[in-house]
């Protein structure tokens, strides 16, 4: 089974899930594909879906999955590296309104770079990076840690921007 993770994104990403769909029906991606579609419109033809799942129920997506597909979301990037999983990330974009700035490109090509996950910057480019699934091997970093430490500084770093403007 492969997973694909769109995250809750109010105006979901249906152009992630379109593309898998086509690939699914191109019989590209021959295993059977679950797509976590969230507030997505696109209906696919060629997989199953469900809106949202459950922390568990994500969690045992990734588990039982060959690979996943996502966003270039933190929480799935984690969740699929902690569980040795090859993951393919197709970051949202901006000029597209499917995300308010740049971030998801930025995690992407740090990542990518670090080689930790492999990145289809459009979704033109996802089957040419789904035939490396099978020779791919992750750089492992101890348990998600460093990933944890680079968001958790991130975060830390926005919430005192953000305590900063308040008090000026």
């Amino acid at each position: 089974m492969v997973f694909v993770a769109t995250g809750n994104w109010p105006k979901g990403f249906d152009r992630l899930v379109r593309a898998v769909d086509e690939l699914v029906g191109q019989g590209v991606i021959a295993n059977e594909v679950t797509a976590q579609t969230g507030h997505g419109s696109y209906k696919p033809k060629n997989m199953r879906t469900i809106d949202f799942c459950s922390p568990k129920q994500f969690e045992k997506f990734i588990a039982d999955s060959r690979f996943v597909i996502s966003h270039a979301g933190m929480g799935t990037i984690i969740q699929a590296l902690r569980q040795n999983k090859v993951i393919v990330v197709v970051p949202r974009q901006k000029a597209l309104g499917e995300v308010s700035n740049g971030h998801q490109f930025a995690t992407a090509r740090q990542l990518e770079k670090e080689g930790s996950l492999l990145v289809a910057y459009e979704t033109s480019e996802l089957a040419a990076k789904l035939q490396h699934v099978d020779d791919f091997v992750p750089v492992r970093q101890q348990g998600g840690q460093r990933i944890m430490q680079t968001v958790e500084s991130f975060i830390e770093n926005v919430e005192a921007g953000k305590r900063a403007r308040r008090e000026s």
